[in-house]
């Protein structure tokens, strides 16, 4: 897919660590907007609005699922979006009951080793991290936790990256911490951990994507986690779709992985089909979507061809602009969500379905817009959900 959304992953590692004054002054006008217009007073389904938050004992009994078949057991419907993590609590409970009160039921957002050890090994700040996880967790969310994100101190040789879109210097270091994440987040109930965010494009894997050390990266973190908890799932992190600059496609980059020694180091493969301003089914379409399983080869041929045709695909992002120079309006993106949602529901190998994103930033993908107010697509999501995922 070539259509130019640079925007959209601009903002995909979220705010700075070292600047969230500003931020939460303006995420503190949000939330009043986000209650007024969403409010759980005009909401086109009261009932699920005034749902009641689960205890913090049963939030913490609700595990992460690996994605059952739809027929029986719903997938998981969740939200990517990095700017929970900065948000004080009563903006980000607002946003846990908006969220809710749609069906949404999981949150990907992810441990940023650049946030969390900025300045050497020798000590974590989790403080950060630890309020979102923890409210999430008590109002009885899932959690994709990403573990991604390289400190200077710890990138490859000749890369200055601050915002941590370096390539690891050293697996072992990497698989250390992923070890420290999954230690200290099995409390909460965690057990879902991706790792890495788009490993084949040159923006996140600077210098440029090397499938051989990401290989060694995704080894050593599933083998790190697997000895904390040997039930969690790890999933290979979620791939950009074809048609970015200085990007591997992500069926070569799969395949590579393979070859490369990864396969028995992955429990699930993450995807980003985006298929704007297609929709996700659209006949002959050799859009993201399309790449999952029709394309020739797919994601799904690839993972068949080595043994992993029972391994299901995750799809920890999706979603369409509402505007900006690539964007398909306030109804397209309401349409291109409704579909993914209602065909990720009868697809049995799709494991769970993540919605990019939340807010509007300069790339207009959320739900809501800057100031919070509900855009068609929240309630797009809030039909499809009841539609196509309910477990009534």
């Amino acid at each position: 897919m070539s259509n130019g959304d640079g925007a959209r992953h601009s903002r995909r590692r979220g705010p700075s660590r070292r600047s969230l004054t500003g931020i939460l002054v303006m995420v503190g006008a949000s939330a009043v907007a986000l209650l007024v217009g969403i409010g759980f007073h005009g909401s086109s389904s009261p009932a699920a609005a005034s749902k009641p938050v689960p205890s913090a004992t049963a939030a913490r009994a609700t595990a992460p699922t690996s994605g059952q078949g739809s027929d029986r057991t719903p997938i998981p419907l969740g939200i990517t979006d990095q700017n929970f993590v900065t948000e004080p609590p009563a903006v980000l409970d607002a946003d846990i009951r908006a969220m809710q009160a749609i069906g949404v039921n999981s949150v990907r957002i992810a441990a940023l080793w650049n946030w969390i050890q900025p300045d050497g090994p020798a000590t974590y700040d989790w403080t950060q991290l630890d309020h979102t996880v923890r409210a999430l967790r008590d109002a009885g969310m899932s959690i994709d936790l990403l573990v991604d994100g390289c400190p200077p101190w710890a990138a490859t040789a000749g890369v200055n990256d601050a915002a941590g879109n370096a390539q690891p210097a050293s697996a072992a270091q990497f698989g250390t911490y992923a070890a420290a994440v999954a230690e200290h987040y099995a409390p909460d109930g965690i057990s879902l951990f991706e790792i890495w965010n788009e490993p084949n494009l040159s923006l996140f894997w600077a210098p440029k994507p090397d499938p051989a050390a990401y290989v060694a990266d995704l080894e050593a973190a599933y083998s790190a986690i697997k000895q904390v908890d040997s039930s969690a799932i790890v999933i290979a992190g979620g791939l950009s779709p074809a048609g970015y600059p200085g990007e591997i496609p992500p069926v070569q980059f799969l395949q590579t992985l393979y070859q490369d020694g990864a396969k028995g180091y992955f429990d699930g493969v993450a995807f980003h089909p985006y298929t704007y301003p297609a929709m996700p089914n659209t006949p002959g379409a050799t859009s993201g979507w399309a790449e999952m399983a029709t394309t020739s080869p797919s994601l799904r041929s690839v993972m068949a061809s080595y043994g992993d045709g029972s391994m299901k695909i995750w799809v920890t992002e999706y979603g369409a602009p509402s505007a900006g120079a690539t964007g398909v309006g306030n109804t397209g993106e309401a349409n291109e969500i409704t579909q993914a949602i209602a065909d990720a529901a009868k697809t049995p190998w799709i494991a769970a379905l993540y919605i990019y994103s939340w807010r509007d930033s300069t790339d207009y993908f959320g739900l809501l817009t800057a100031d919070g107010t509900p855009k068609p697509a929240y309630y797009a999501v809030q039909a499809a959900s009841a539609k196509y995922l309910s477990h009534g």
